[in-house]
């Protein structure tokens, strides 16, 4: 049977009427025993250290051996959804301002993605499928869009956005292909 994704709890507070806020409280995780452990109450999940930060959600599965994801959020609506099945996979992001979204699948072996989000309304979209890839996406601005592929063996994409409204799509199959995109506005 497969293990759960990491399931983040969250509270509603009422402000106004028509105005709800939805609060990161706690986060569950998964032991590889099939013990569930909660992490406290005033985790990092809650506040960053500059005073806010509001309805960010993280998602993440994992699967295999030596996966790891460190993942920050500051700001409010930011989301993070990571998948990631194989064996030594490694995803770092970063996320500060509002409404920016990750979406990420890494399946196979020695698969690592660096993605950096500062803005308002930016998405990454990454999948990477096979062995060895890499993928360092940095965005910047207001309403960025990025999209990767990588399927096959040793990939490597760089993408640097940095205005507003810029968007591009990378798609790369068979053996070591190398592509750098850099978006200015």
């Amino acid at each position: 049977m497969l293990p759960r994704p990491t399931r983040i709890g969250c509270a509603f507070l009422s402000i106004a009427p028509l105005i709800t806020m939805v609060v990161t409280a706690s986060a569950m995780a998964q032991e590889i025993d099939g013990g569930i452990i909660e992490l406290s109450g005033a985790s990092e999940l809650e506040l960053s250290n500059f005073g806010y930060s509001v309805a960010n959600i993280a998602n993440v599965y994992q699967m295999g051996n030596f996966n790891h994801v460190s993942a920050e959020q500051s700001g409010t609506v930011n989301f993070l959804s990571v998948q990631q099945v194989g064996f030594k996979n490694l995803l770092i992001s970063a996320q500060a301002g509002d409404g920016n979204s990750i979406v990420t699948t890494q399946s196979g072996e020695g698969n690592i993605a660096a993605l950096i989000q500062a803005g308002y309304e930016n998405i990454i979209l990454l999948e990477q499928v096979g062995y060895a890839h890499q993928a360092g996406i940095t965005q910047y601005g207001v309403r960025n869009s990025a999209s990767v592929e990588q399927v096959g063996l040793y990939h490597s994409v760089t993408i640097n956005q940095r205005g507003n409204g810029l968007s591009t799509a990378v798609t790369q199959t068979g053996v070591s292909m190398t592509t750098t995109i850099n978006q200015y506005d």
